[in-house]
């Protein structure tokens, strides 16, 4: 939401104020529930928090609108953050969010006019800080081209289709170089990888930097494509890249550090 919320902002001057805190170490939550598992794997903390993830994930799974997603997805977030702070505190294992929000909050000066734009992520900490008065910003009317795009992009990246040729038709009439990675993504998940390799090739002719997680994970994406292109040298070259790029999603660079180490093999139930 944040890669398309803020650039239409830009388009129309509207001002955008960035408050939110970065994490100090991004992979704390993960280490911190490593840890715990090597030392002892039957915590009853690694169980709760399990039971919540997996609340969140079977949400996630699913369609959602905006009616879902506050009354479903959102308190599920609350319940494993819920879980977390029980357990573990306010630290790695909760990438220290309620510090973290606690900073921003300081920041955020409202009015009428100010809109609050919340990562999904971050809500269990942010909804007992927000200030009195908040509402939610409805939406309604006719939905834009954009919203429709994204929607299809969306459907297109969940894999949620009974037609993929269907799918891929209307993915074709996006301009935009993430319909052209979701158009390699559902080719390859259905044994087409030369037809995938040849997408991803045409994404790296254009300036694929939007949305930002894109380049790590079309880098990573095309070194497997090389792999099983039997370009070994290629290949390296982009799971290196992927590396390089701080801002990879974890799933590409997990992906890329696994091709760095054995030759992507294709596999229909890969998820990455």
């Amino acid at each position: 939401m944040r890669d398309e919320v803020v650039p239409w902002a830009q388009r129309h001057g509207v001002a955008v104020d960035g408050i939110g805190v970065p994490s100090p170490d991004p992979s704390a939550p993960a280490d911190a529930t490593r840890y715990l598992a090597e030392h002892d794997p039957s915590h009853p903390a690694l169980q709760a928090l399990s039971a919540a993830e997996a609340v969140v994930g079977e949400r996630l799974s699913e369609a959602l609108n905006s009616e879902r997603i506050r009354g479903e997805l959102l308190p599920a977030l609350s319940a494993l953050h819920a879980v977390k702070l029980e357990h573990f505190g306010d630290g790695p294992a909760t990438n220290w969010l309620e510090e973290r929000t606690d900073q921003a909050a300081s920041a955020f000066e409202a009015d009428e006019d100010t809109v609050l734009l919340i990562p999904a992520d971050e809500w269990p900490a942010w909804e007992h800080r927000l200030p009195d008065g908040w509402r939610w910003l409805e939406g309604g009317g006719t939905p834009s081209d954009a919203a429709r795009d994204r929607a299809l992009l969306d459907t297109a990246w969940a894999g949620d289709t009974q037609d993929p040729a269907r799918l891929l038709d209307a993915l074709s009439q996006l301009t935009a170089l993430e319909a052209r990675a979701a158009e390699a993504d559902l080719l390859l998940a259905h044994g087409h990888a030369a037809e995938a390799l040849d997408k991803l090739r045409t994404v790296l002719r254009g300036d694929f930097t939007h949305p930002a997680w894109l380049a790590g994970w079309v880098l990573a994406r095309i070194g497997q494509l090389y792999d099983l292109d039997g370009d070994r040298e290629a290949a390296l070259r982009s799971y290196r890249g992927t590396l390089a790029l701080s801002w990879a999603p974890k799933a590409a660079r997990e992906a890329a550090t696994l091709g760095l180490e054995t030759p992507f093999a294709f596999d229909a139930n890969d998820e990455t």
